[in-house]
Order: structure tokens, then C-alpha cells, then sequence
């Protein structure tokens, strides 16, 4: 046996026998060589074992010494986008499948939807009112780069995460809905389902952003704001403010195309950023952002009332958004792209 004591190691044991001697007896460690398993058989391979097949080694080859057989060939039967934006006529279409898609949603998961695009508005414009209008000194020395600053900061981001995440707004199904009505993917029965419950959800999800506001001490710091906008808003003439709405839901619809046009995260966000921000730094109206800023002002202390805000503000706002959808961007867009330039120009139109 090897002696494996060393001199430092020969303090007395627990069972009072010297450390060394028991060291001394112990038997030398025999050394170990390292084991190569080879396969025996295809059946020796766990069957998943990445990249190797049964009777294969690492190398590709199989164990009896044949290439192994030749990949399957992929085939391709569909276009494959390679492109970060896609052309205005696929745009174009693509908008009107996600209208055919909204349109045969349920009555309930379309409100359902329209609640949560209502509270994104919302918090979206809490932080609108958190941020633009509290640059106080910067509006006095640069006013236009503080309304931008407004624009820019707050609603780019709601509508970014309804379209991303997925809710059901209003004014964005005023385009894509009738761009599937104009292609035959849905009927009118569809789309008035889709308006009517979409808005609904909307009230009910501005109604809840604005309690969150209340319920959770904010008003303070959004009382500047949204006591401006609640005058603003419902002191124009009722045609100024229908005007005002066309621009505004032409806008809001123009970010929706481009969204849908872009193929990456960051290029959804910029097509959001340039139309949503140009709006509201011009001081157009939204009935669904409405929805939100004006009863906030309205418990803020601003003199408005309930009844001045639906008859002065809401319902042309409604009127003037729904035009634009229609009129201005889905219309506008099948005469160029789809089915009613078809027929004017004399052409079949393609089944859906």
C-alpha cells in the first residue's frame, strides 16, 4: 500500500488514533482513464438526440459507413415579404382583411376590445396632460415646440399598443371595416355591429380612465390641462369642430395604414408618432380621446357642462371622425386600389 501521510497531518483522530496512521492504511486511488462509448447500434442513440438520426454519428456519416440520404427540399408556396414596408395596394388589402377580421368578432369581445382601446386613450392622455401642459416656461418662450412636445408625448403610445396589442377603436374601424364592405370580405349588418359596439366599449373605457384618474389622486397635476381642453373643446362653432374632427380621424386613420404597413416594432412606432402628434399639436378632435378630457375637465372645476360637451363637441366630432374614415381614407383608397376603381374602370372585381 502507498503511504499517503503527511508530516503536518498527524494530529490525534476523534477515535484517538493519530490522523497519519489512518491515512497510511488507506488504499492508493487507482487512476481512471476516460471511457469512449461507441454506438453498438442505431437503437443506442436516444431518438431525441438533436441533429442525429438512428444509425448516424456526430459527423453525419452512418454507422455503417453511407452518406447519410439528402435533405427534403422546403418549398415555398406563398409570397415571402422581404420588405419592411409594404406597397400601398397591399396596404391597402391588408386593411381590409383586418376589417373583415373585426367585423365578424362577437358583439361582447368587440366591447370588450373597445373598453380596453377607451382606457389606453386614457392613460395616454394622462400622460398628455402630465407632461405639455405643464411646460409653462417652455410655452412662453417657444410655444410651438411645447404643443408639439403635447402631441408627441401621450397618445403615439395609446395607439400604438391598441394596434399592436389589439383593441377595437372606434375611429380606426370607420376605415378598415368599410374597406371590407367595398371588397365584398363583409356586409353592412357586420359593420354597424362593429361601429356600435366599438364605440360603446370606448365610452366604457374612457369612463373608466377617467375615474382612475380621480380614484387615484392625479387630478392635481392634470387640472392645468384637461380644464383647457374641456373649454377649448366645446367652445367652437359646431362646423369649425366638425372640420376640426375630419382632420383629425383622417390622421388618426393615415397612422393605422402606415402602422400596418410597417413590418418592424420601431417602424409601427414612427408611423404612429408623425400623424398622432401632428393632430393633436394642430388642436383637431378625436371623440374618443374627447370622451376622456372632457369630463376629466369637467370635475377638474372647468365651467362645461354634460350636455354642452355631446351636443357642441361630441356628436359632430362623431360625425366629422366617421367621414374621414369613410370618405377620406377608405373610399379614396378602393378607388385607387380595389374594388370600386375596378368597376369604374370596367373590371372584374376579385372574388374574396
Amino acid at each position: 500500500m502507498a503511504c499517503v501521510a503527511h508530516a503536518s497531518l498527524v494530529a490525534p483522530g476523534p477515535c484517538g488514533l493519530r490522523l497519519g496512521r489512518c491515512l497510511r492504511s488507506a488504499p492508493a486511488r487507482p487512476q481512471l482513464r476516460p471511457r469512449v462509448q461507441t454506438p453498438a447500434s442505431s437503437s443506442s442513440l436516444p431518438s431525441s438526440a438533436p441533429g442525429l438520426t438512428p444509425g448516424t454519428s456526430g459527423n453525419g456519416i452512418t454507422s455503417g459507413g453511407a452518406p447519410p440520404p439528402e435533405p427534403t427540399p422546403v418549398r415555398i408556396t406563398h409570397d415571402v415579404n422581404v420588405s419592411a414596408v409594404l406597397s400601398p395596394q397591399a396596404v391597402y388589402h391588408k386593411c381590409a382583411d383586418l376589417g373583415a377580421y373585426k367585423a365578424a368578432l362577437p358583439w361582447w369581445k368587440i366591447v370588450l376590445a373597445g373598453a380596453m382601446a377607451g382606457m389606453y386613450v386614457s392613460l395616454g392622455g394622462m400622460l398628455l396632460l402630465t407632461v405639455g401642459p405643464n411646460c409653462v416656461a417652455m410655452a412662453g418662450d417657444n410655444p410651438g415646440l411645447a404643443r408639439y412636445i403635447t402631441g408627441a408625448i401621450g397618445f403615439p403610445y395609446a395607439l400604438l399598443t391598441i394596434l399592436t396589442c389589439g383593441a377595437e377603436l372606434f375611429t380606426g374601424n370607420t376605415a378598415v371595416v368599410t374597406a371590407a364592405v367595398y371588397e365584398g370580405k363583409a356586409d353592412l349588418r357586420s359593420l354597424a355591429k362593429s361601429w356600435i359596439c366599438s364605440y360603446a366599449g370606448n365610452i366604457l373605457g374612457a369612463a373608466a380612465g377617467v375615474g382612475l384618474a380621480v380614484a387615484s389622486g392625479l387630478l392635481p397635476q392634470l387640472t392645468r390641462g384637461a380644464t383647457a381642453l374641456a373649454i377649448y373643446k366645446t367652445g367652437a362653432p359646431v362646423g369649425v369642430t366638425l372640420a376640426r374632427a375630419i382632420g383629425a380621424n383622417w390622421l388618426v386613420c393615415i397612422a393605422v395604414w402606415q402602422c400596418t404597413a410597417a413590418q418592424t416594432y420601431g417602424g409601427k412606432f414612427i408611423a404612429c408618432l408623425g400623424p398622432i402628434s401632428a393632430f393633436v399639436t394642430i388642436g383637431l378632435e378625436h371623440c374618443i380621446a374627447n370622451m376622456f378630457f372632457v369630463p376629466l375637465g369637467i370635475l377638474a372645476g372647468a365651467d362645461v357642462n354634460m350636455r354642452d360637451f355631446v351636443l357642441r363637441n361630441l356628436i359632430p366630432v362623431t360625425l366629422g371622425n366617421i367621414f374621414a374614415g369613410v370618405v377620406c381614407v377608405a373610399t379614396l383608397y378602393s378607388l385607387l386600389y380595389g374594388a370600386l376603381g375596378d368597376r369604374i374602370m370596367g373590371k372584374k372585381p376579385a372574388t374574396a
